[in-house]
């Protein structure tokens, strides 16, 4: 497929960095070119998918540019030095790509512009580096600009690479390439939207739409999105369709994406090593950190458990495949607040592999008995509340709600009074997300907005978010 001249859509890829420093390049540093194919130092390396220009390539350096349409395809560029410029052509049509560095944190690169550039443009430059040989990732997402005409597209002319750029040098080493990314600071600060302690968000029924309505409704931005792949087959699993779920306001940078995947289709397919790649791409180009909630209610609901070493091989199968393939991901061990269902593992905690977790997470609803009557079983009984929380503690990870909510249409604003006291009185930087399932089907009837369904509960919720 060529690079269609009249309207063409282009997102230049570019270096992740927290800052940006006057370029000094000088003629003696050396390019990598798109034509410099391979995996060594000073070449580039694609996959998922990509073409080369077609009547438009007089816009690159070298009159050859490539191009991909492919969420998730990506461009790896590995280079000696301390700084790097990538090139690219501009456009209105450019969706957006993430770019990271050694398996650093990512950062958005968004390369719309309302008119096409008429050549290959130095779009980004990256903060300056350690000395010394670096990866850069750079990955397309399912995103775009507000103003974007949408055209899925990015290109890639050539990366500059500079040895002695102006400014100093970092004073921590750099992350071991193939590193995965540090996780982000978990306690209050500028960077949460919504200003909370811990990233607070919810399940908007993959709707962009509801999503910021909900927000405008609470009065605060949410942190996170909350989507669930589909689950039939491993074809269907693989269409990245709850990608939309995240509206335009959402920052890959600032906010979190989390996905729930179980560990086997419905069919009982396992999966392939290539599929589980594929999948991983497909959620880093969403965001490149995002929480994976695999074989999530494995002692209730879902991935069931039946077979602690078969579930705990399968789990370590599919954790090992997701990190490989994208490294900055985050694994998040998920049961269900309580004892098992009959027949499934008696002790959830068992199947936990250690050094493949993130987060330890649990599902928790306003089930029998009720929080306005008796709360307190739920927080310290056994595989309750405290004894997960002290369970991920003791694993060295923050805790985390990976679903929560009122249920069944009991409208109970105790529940959400007790859950954000709990929350509170945990230390500054031990809870990692904060889920809100706001699902109106009658199997849940969870939903706080619209108010309708739990009006007294919903009034509860917004006022204690509204206190911050």
């Amino acid at each position: 497929m060529g690079w269609p001249l009249a309207g063409a859509v282009a997102l230049v890829l570019a270096v992740a960095g927290l800052v940006s420093l006057p370029w000094s390049a000088s003629a003696a540093d050396p390019a990598i070119q798109d034509t410099a194919r391979g995996g060594g130092l000073g070449q580039a390396q694609f996959t998922g998918g990509w073409s080369r220009c077609a009547g438009t390539c007089a816009k690159a350096s070298d009159n050859s540019y490539v191009w991909t349409d492919v969420t998730g395809a990506a461009a790896t560029v590995r280079f000696t030095g301390r700084q790097i410029a990538v090139y690219g052509v501009r456009d209105p049509a450019a969706f957006i790509a993430t770019a990271t560095i050694d398996g650093g944190p990512a950062a958005d690169v968004d390369e719309y512009a309302p008119a096409a550039s008429a050549a290959a443009e130095r779009v980004w430059t990256s903060p300056v580096l350690a000395d010394g040989a670096h990866t850069l990732v750079l990955r397309l997402t399912n995103r775009k600009h507000p103003a974007s005409a949408g055209g899925k597209v990015f290109t890639f002319d050539r990366a500059d690479i500079v040895s002695n750029p102006a400014g100093p040098g970092p004073s921590a080493t750099r992350a071991p390439a193939g590193a995965a990314a540090p996780a982000p600071a978990l306690g209050p600060g500028p960077g949460r939207a919504s200003g909370l302690p811990w990233s607070d968000g919810g399940y908007f029924l993959h709707d962009p739409a509801q999503a910021d309505a909900f927000a405008a409704w609470r009065g605060r931005p949410v942190d996170n999105i909350l989507a669930f792949t589909s689950r039939a087959t491993f074809t269907a699993l693989l269409n990245p369709w709850w990608a939309d779920s995240v509206p335009a306001s959402f920052s890959a940078v600032r906010d979190d994406f989390i996905v729930a995947v179980p560990l086997w289709s419905d069919d009982g397919s396992a999966g392939t090593d290539a599929e589980w790649a594929e999948l991983a791409a497909e959620i880093a180009a969403v965001d490149a950190d995002a929480y994976v909630r695999l074989g999530w209610e494995m002692n209730c609901c879902t991935s069931l458990a039946t077979d602690p070493a078969v579930w705990r091989a399968q789990f370590t199968r599919a954790a090992t495949l997701l990190k490989t393939a994208a490294p900055g991901l985050r694994i998040v061990f998920n049961p269900n607040e309580g004892t098992s269902e009959p027949g499934l593992v008696k002790d959830a905690s068992t199947l936990f592999v250690p050094g493949l977790v993130d987060v330890v997470a649990i599902d928790a609803y306003d089930w029998h008995p009720s929080y306005d009557r008796d709360a307190a079983v739920h927080f310290t009984k056994q595989y309750g509340w405290d004894w997960w929380y002290t369970f991920a503690r003791s694993k060295g990870l923050p805790f985390a709600l990976g679903e929560f909510g009122v249920m069944n249409g009991y409208d109970d604003p105790a529940f959400f009074t007790q859950v954000y006291s709990w929350l509170r009185a945990r230390p500054p930087g031990t809870i990692a997300f904060v889920t809100l399932f706001n699902e109106p089907a009658d199997y849940c009837r969870c939903s706080v907005y619209p108010p309708g369904a739990n009006p007294a509960a919903a009034a509860r919720y917004r006022e204690i978010i509204a206190a911050g």
